[in-house]
């Protein structure tokens, strides 16, 4: 008599295949089924969390600024840098001599991307508020101050500025994908991903620029503390290089009452954005599923104004 047959006398070649057809959101709702679906889901989850940051028909975008400066602020293309690599000694084993990751560990992996302008947007930001800068500062950030390859190189920054007393500033941010149409500032899809706002403390920023000044490359920079997050989840975040702006620290009075907050101004340059790859993941196959829908072939135009 024969034998029924049963998932555990599939072929791991053959389940494979057959799941890695099925999209992620089903695919998490099955890993439960038994520890085969389990073993075989995560690695096609793995793969699609390494393959998703590469991003190769779609570009991630970043817009960081002030609330008064909306408007003066160009967007940011993100190059991908790294995806976050599974540590060895979970529960998940080893499949081929490597790490088999647990679904927990793939959760906290995070694709990390660094914010390039591109050239349609290589002019100069308004910066929040205008305040007088000395030459040293300004000098070969206006047009014609340097060549554009001059330009390219430079690290992105943004300024804060802290009142007396004032206890912290915001920053608007808002991550998309976007599909980059024939022209620049034209996207044929644009999906947005996050779009927040962040609160600035003052005791952070004093603490990032002082850790900087002691040793710019610490353990304690690569740390989640050392992140400006977007959102309360840790979906999306921003890493920052901070250093107090010498024009503010020349121009502090001598005495000061003890309690008091004087006037303060730091520039940010930006290190790197962090995307969780699973969201990143969901958010790609979601813009994939946008991109079927729409045959129309109208593109979306963002213009730098």
């Amino acid at each position: 008599m024969d034998h029924p047959t049963t998932i555990d006398s599939v072929p791991n070649e053959l389940l494979l295949s057959i799941l890695s057809l099925v999209p992620t959101r089903s695919l998490l709702s099955v890993v439960g089924v038994s520890r085969r679906f389990y073993s075989v889901a995560l690695r096609v989850l793995h793969h699609r969390l390494k393959a998703a940051a590469s991003l190769p028909d779609l570009r991630l975008i970043l817009e960081c600024y002030h609330p008064s400066a909306r408007i003066s602020t160009p967007y940011l293309y993100c190059d991908h840098i790294y995806t976050d690599a599974v540590q060895d000694g979970g529960e998940g084993g080893r499949d081929h001599g490597l790490p088999q990751p647990t679904l927990g560990q793939l959760r906290e992996l995070y694709a990390h991307f660094r914010p390039v302008a591109q050239e349609e947007n290589q002019r100069a930001r308004l910066r929040y508020p205008r305040r007088p800068q000395p030459q040293s500062e300004t000098s070969g950030t206006q047009d014609g101050g340097g060549t554009p390859q001059s330009h390219l190189e430079q690290r992105l920054s943004l300024d804060i500025y802290l009142d007396e007393n004032e206890p912290f500033s915001q920053l608007c941010t808002a991550t998309s994908l976007v599909k980059v149409g024939p022209k620049p500032g034209w996207f044929l899809s644009h999906l947005n991903m996050t779009d927040d706002v962040i609160r600035v403390w003052r005791g952070w920023l004093a603490a990032r620029a002082s850790g900087h000044s002691a040793a710019p490359e610490s353990e304690q920079d690569r740390t989640k503390e050392a992140v400006l997050w977007a959102d309360p989840a840790h979906n999306v975040g921003l890493r920052f290089h901070v250093t107090e702006k010498e024009a503010e620290l020349s121009s502090r009075p001598i005495l000061v009452a003890q309690g008091e907050d004087l006037a303060v101004a730091y520039k940010l340059e930006y290190e790197e954005l962090l995307v969780r790859g699973s969201q990143l993941l969901l958010m790609t196959e979601k813009a994939e599923e946008q991109r079927e829908e729409n045959t129309s072939g109208k593109a979306i135009i963002i213009a730098s104004i």
